[in-house]
């Protein structure tokens, strides 16, 4: 969608799929020379954080597997310091008639070490995925069930 109306998709970082992209990928960072630029590389079949990892060299991603990278994002949105991710859950039962329903309560997952720019072998302050964080001495679950605390809040 991004390619087909650039305008409208401008909102999400640029992002490559690999090993299709590849190209265009590297023609990125060839017309970057001289800026650093950080790359989150992700694999496209594993779950859980496994396999993530960021860089600033292509030359450390294999160009035959099957990843998603993206430009890091420097400056993200924050809160209480801490990186977070929204999950919204939606269920289309029809497209034409277009019919969608959206669950009441969504859920947002919080790194647990607050956000630093460098750092980039913590995974507890880039990443936001459950099975990761929580391994971390500072992981708190909502145990007021309040849902506004803790590493994995309602919305």
């Amino acid at each position: 969608m991004e390619k087909l109306f650039p305008e409208d998709y401008n909102f999400s970082p640029k992002t490559w799929l690999l090993p299709y992209e590849m190209k265009d990928l590297q023609n990125f960072v060839n017309s970057k020379k001289g800026t650093k630029v950080n790359f989150i590389v992700k694999p496209e079949s594993l779950s859980q954080g496994k396999g993530i990892f960021i860089t600033r060299r292509v030359d450390q991603i294999d160009p035959q597997e099957h990843l998603v990278v993206q430009k890091y994002m420097r400056h993200p949105f924050l809160i209480d310091e801490y990186k977070f991710d929204l999950r919204i859950y939606v269920l289309v039962t029809n497209v034409y008639p277009l019919r969608i329903f959206i669950h009441k309560q969504g859920l947002s997952r919080f790194a647990t070490e607050k956000y630093k720019l460098k750092c980039f072998n913590n995974p507890f302050i880039h990443l936001t995925n459950y099975a990761i964080n929580k391994d971390n001495a500072k992981f708190t679950s909502d145990a007021n069930d309040d849902g506004e605390s803790g590493h994995k809040r309602s919305l």
